[in-house]
């Protein structure tokens, strides 16, 4: 376990970020080669159909990371403070919470499965391959759960070494179980699903056992399992607040979704090509704002305010490092990276190339506002500052309504086709440049409400002011 109240805020940053960072890799790994295997062995439109699901199958995953992400601010902060019973207390009244909730999704989403194909716009060529991706994905929500809430947990109390030994072991487990089930068992898309739960239930039990073994301080007793109305308050308003916060942004990228199917397999194909790619890129930035969340909450709960200042600001510096990294690696490797995913024996292979790397060339500029946005976004969640990110991701969800409504129309709806050049994708430009423009606009209201809130922060740290 790490406190991260003590030591320099760069260095605990960088080699508390390193492991999570590692995690995400071999998540991405997992990803992109579910993807290649995908694509290889069952063609485009199997792509299209794991694609055509993507951002429901985000949201239901971001609704269990952001309550368990969120909860897991108030177990770092009675961390940070030393009342290590009160933490085991928090620790019993989130396993019910989390549990509860989703219980509630599976039952929505496997009795309520073909409006839901309905409503978020799959087309009849792949609706079936897509149906049965989702369901099994929305069975194993229970050992997503479990998983997610073992390795919030630790990383509360400054281990972000063991969730990463246990991520690697499943990772190497899924593309094995992949294999098995797509290119053995034939089991087509919906094995791809089964490898992926299955891999999930044992790293959840690894992580249960890491538990038991050689954390007890962490292991829950039926003498924690205490409510009071202020510490489930407390609890409800972190896990709630970041699960819409992680919700909202999600169900903005349904919307954007429903736009996105519109314009068939080809354009659906390019676009989950290029958002794997987008994600790979995205790992730096996400390991570092999941780092100032933990920070930022036991350097908050220890009263040390000044190393919160010093904390954001390195935190920043190296997500700026990664993003003028991310924009070479785009610009000189653009092309490679797609080709990876997309099946070579396809009629538009090349166009729908073009038409990913397109997409990720209008994204990487604008990287910088995107480091901002989200890492303010986590100081301020660490802090306690629920609201503002909320605001924010509000906006998110306003302007990919917009983008809809108004982009890809403006740009020539639904008449686009796949390609490498403005004028051939059409509508669907809209899309391309939706995010890069809400993302400068969300860091920069961010990014003055931080400023203030760091002003208003006590100028010296509590053991200071007490020995004063």
């Amino acid at each position: 376990m790490k406190d991260l109240t003590k030591g320099k805020p760069l260095k605990l940053i960088a080699a508390f970020t390193l492991p999570i960072l590692l995690g995400m890799l071999f998540q991405q790994v997992y990803s992109i080669s579910d993807i290649m295997i995908i694509g290889q062995n069952l063609g485009n439109e199997s792509i299209a159909a794991v694609g055509a699901t993507a951002p429901l199958v985000s949201l239901m995953f971001s609704l269990i990371n952001g309550l368990v992400t969120g909860f897991a601010i108030v177990v770092a902060n009675h961390f940070g403070a030393g009342d290590l019973d009160e933490m085991r207390r928090t620790i019993a009244r989130m396993l019910v919470f989390a549990a509860a909730a989703t219980v509630v999704m599976i039952v929505v989403l496997t009795v309520f499965i073909d409006p839901v194909m309905r409503l978020i716009g799959v087309t009849d060529d792949i609706i079936d391959e897509a149906r049965s991706y989702l369901f099994i994905v929305a069975l194993g929500l229970s050992v997503t759960l479990l998983y997610n809430f073992e390795a919030g947990i630790l990383r509360a109390v400054g281990d972000s070494v063991i969730p990463l030994i246990i991520l690697i072991i499943s990772t190497i487990l899924n593309v094995g179980f992949d294999l098995l089930m797509v290119c053995v068992v034939k089991a087509g898309v919906m094995g791809a699903a089964l490898a992926t739960v299955a891999a999930q239930a044992i790293s959840a039990v690894v992580c249960l056992v890491y538990l038991i073994k050689r954390r007890p301080m962490l292991v829950i007793k039926k003498k924690d399992f205490v409510f009071t109305s202020a510490s489930s308050k407390e609890l409800l308003a972190s896990g709630l607040g970041m699960a819409l916060m992680y919700s909202i942004v999600d169900i903005g990228s349904i919307v954007l979704q429903n736009a996105i199917n519109s314009f068939g397999s080809d354009i659906i194909t390019a676009h989950t090509a290029a958002r794997k790619i987008f994600s790979l890129t995205m790992m730096p930035f996400s390991s570092i704002s999941s780092t100032l969340v933990t920070y930022c909450s036991q350097n908050r709960g220890a009263g040390k305010y000044s190393r919160i200042r010093r904390g954001i600001l390195d935190g920043l510096i190296i997500m700026f490092i990664w993003a003028v990294l991310a924009f070479a690696m785009i610009y000189l490797a653009g092309h490679a990276l797609i080709g990876m995913l997309v099946s070579a024996d396809g009629d538009n292979s090349p166009a729908i190339i073009e038409t990913g790397v397109l997409y990720m060339k209008w994204a990487c500029p604008f990287y910088f506002p995107l480091s901002i946005l989200l890492g303010l976004r986590s100081a301020l969640q660490g802090m306690g500052k629920s609201l503002v990110p909320i605001i924010c991701s509000i906006i998110e969800l306003s302007w990919k309504i917009v983008t809809v409504l108004v982009m890809v129309p403006l740009f020539g709806g639904t008449n686009g086709d796949v390609g490498g050049s403005i004028k051939e994708i059409g509508g669907y430009f809209g899309v391309v440049i939706s995010e890069p423009i809400v993302w400068t606009v969300c860091a920069v209201i961010i990014g003055i409400i931080a400023f203030v809130t760091l002003k208003r922060m006590p100028k010296e740290d509590a053991e200071e002011t007490q020995t004063a």
